[in-house]
């Protein structure tokens, strides 16, 4: 094999794999979301922008500024796994509530 070819197969290689962060709907540096994938929340709107990693950034402030009006919600109360986010049976529901919460 030539160094030119090896070159050839490197990038390639590279330009596969950025492709596939970026256009399969995950940042770079940012792991594709499972759950907040559709609608408007700004939870599914960090999930587009920026995958987990800024979908977790968006809900530490949401968690925050609940707290902030006297309403105590931690990660642990609506996923069952903080390495998949998996939700427990409550999550949607809580997730709804913390909503409605920061809508008023």
């Amino acid at each position: 094999m030539t160094r030119f070819s090896r070159i050839a197969i490197l990038t390639g290689i590279f330009a596969a794999s950025v492709g596939g962060f970026v256009g399969g709907g995950m940042a770079l540096g940012g792991d594709k979301c499972t759950i907040a994938t559709s609608g408007n929340s700004p939870t599914a709107q960090a999930c587009a922008k920026g995958g987990r990693a800024e979908a977790k950034k968006v809900m530490k402030k949401m968690v925050a500024d609940a707290k902030a009006k006297g309403q105590k919600y931690t990660c642990e109360g609506c996923h069952k796994d903080l390495d998949n986010y998996e939700l427990t049976p409550n999550g949607k529901d809580d997730f709804k509530k913390l909503e409605a919460l920061l809508a008023k």
